[in-house]
């Protein structure tokens, strides 16, 4: 896939369902601003910050506003063990590159490692 084909390009709040501010995880610093200002993504994006920063909550939550299960895995796939992420999908309007894929796949790094280690935690 050319570079310019990448899937989504920018992260936007969606203005039909505004997130209170004062309401997790709005109160993450990066997530307000992903709300307030948008973010515009590249072929490579990198979050960086300190652990429960957000950079996580962000991720899952374009996984999820993009289609993909939470817990990871192809376009398609609904394995759960029990809800925990949030609501900041709900409230956030994906910009996508024109013509390309709505296939995609999340991988979770919490998820593989039960898949590989066989941990029971993770088997549907």
């Amino acid at each position: 896939m050319p570079l310019d084909r990448y899937p989504i390009r920018r992260l936007e709040e969606d203005p039909s369902n505004i997130l209170d501010r004062q309401v997790w995880p709005a109160v993450l610093p990066p997530v307000a601003q992903v709300l307030d200002d948008g973010l515009d993504l590249t072929p490579a994006t990198v979050l960086v910050g300190e652990n429960g920063s957000g950079k996580s909550t962000i991720v899952e939550a374009i996984a999820l506003a993009y289609g993909l299960s939470p817990e990871g895995g192809s376009t398609g796939a609904r394995h759960s063990t029990r809800a925990s992420e949030s609501l900041l999908a709900d409230h956030l309007q994906l910009v996508r590159n024109a013509g390309t894929t709505r296939r995609g796949y999340f991988l979770r790094a919490e998820t593989m490692h039960g898949f590989f280690t066989g941990s029971s935690e993770s088997r549907v």
